[in-house]
């Protein structure tokens, strides 16, 4: 019966009120999701990104959220176009689709984003990155497999029965419009701070599978920072910190991975850390560079009023990304003459 009261106040969250949207707990690893001015600033010049969670699968049938991102410096040197500013331009996309719940509550949205970099001191230490990332969003729901109170006959619920309800359609679609802004800091060699904040859903579009019923989707503020210091000749530091908040709900992480370099070279690292969502889970988690991929794999710990229910068991999630650098041939400054034995 606790079961079936969890269900039924997420299906009623679903129908009346204002959505949260999909996150993750590694939410360095999702950074289109995180904060559209993260797009284009990586080493390298291309970067793809597939993200994977699962949660609450021994509550109701798990909850299950995809992501894939793709971004890129844009090479404005070879535009010559006048008048343009001379930073470094970005551009991105990211797709997501979400199913959660016995309703098969499903979100897919494609979002672009565009960002600028400008440096704002003349040693190439300080920058300030702008973005913007419209999108288009479509989610749909299966009234089939939902029970609603009628169809309790007092001793189990018959989905013979009629529910009572009159649903007025299952899908919808919305444009949006998200923007972000991004300050980075190198400090020296393998230490920097980072610090950014998001603005999501700009002009509250309408969502409801309701016609008679008003329902905006709120708008969603995200500060995230995160920082790199050298510990030792092979160990690095990586706090992060993240705080989200949409209508009536938050969340806040704190946590750090410890980096330890195994060969520079061959860009070779092995990262364990220990995150916290605040009254919801501890997040342990593991990653692992090799040449131009990164894998992450995390599990979130229930330690919330839920886990009676969940018995502790929270999501995992799994993270991939491959960065592309090719190859740029230094062009001389002048003009070589050539060499005659």
């Amino acid at each position: 019966m606790r079961k079936i009261g969890i269900i039924f106040l997420l299906i009623i969250n679903v129908l009346i009120t204002s959505a949260q949207d999909i996150h993750f707990s590694q939410f360095n690893a999702a950074p289109l999701n995180l904060n559209p001015a993260n797009t284009g600033l990586f080493d390298g010049d291309y970067r793809f990104i597939l993200n994977h969670r699962n949660q609450w699968s021994a509550v109701t049938l798990p909850f299950n959220t995809y992501s894939a991102s793709f971004d890129m410096v844009l090479p404005t040197d070879q535009w010559k176009i006048k008048h343009l500013p001379t930073g470094i331009w970005g551009a991105g996309i990211v797709f997501n689709t979400d199913k959660s719940g016995d309703g098969q509550l499903n979100l897919i949205e494609a979002k672009v984003s565009l960002s600028y970099t400008q440096k704002i001191k003349k040693d190439s230490t300080m920058f300030l990155t702008f973005a913007i990332q419209p999108g288009i969003s479509s989610k749909s729901i299966n009234y089939n497999n939902l029970q609603f109170d009628q169809q309790w006959n007092g001793d189990a619920f018959d989905p013979n029965l009629p529910s009572g309800e009159a649903f007025q359609r299952n899908s919808i679609t919305y444009s949006d419009f998200n923007m972000g802004i991004r300050w980075h800091y190198k400090l020296k060699q393998r230490n920097s701070i980072t610090a950014g904040l998001s603005y999501d859903h700009f002009g509250t579009p309408m969502e409801t599978f309701l016609t008679n019923f008003n329902s905006q989707l709120s708008p969603k503020i995200a500060f995230h920072a995160n920082g790199q210091f050298m510990a030792s000749d092979n160990i690095d530091l990586l706090p992060s910190w993240l705080y989200e908040k949409q209508n009536t709900f938050s969340e806040a992480i704190i946590g750090m991975n410890a980096k330890y370099i195994i060969d520079p070279e061959e860009n070779t690292n092995f990262y364990l850390g220990l995150f916290v969502r605040f009254d919801d889970a501890f997040i342990p988690m593991v990653s692992m560079d090799y040449a131009n991929f990164t894998l992450g794999i995390s599990y979130d710990i229930n330690t919330s009023g839920l886990k009676p229910a969940s018995n502790s068991q929270g999501g995992l999630e799994i993270s991939l990304c491959y960065i592309i650098k090719t190859f740029k041939p230094l062009k001389p400054g002048k003009k070589i003459c050539p060499v005659y034995l």
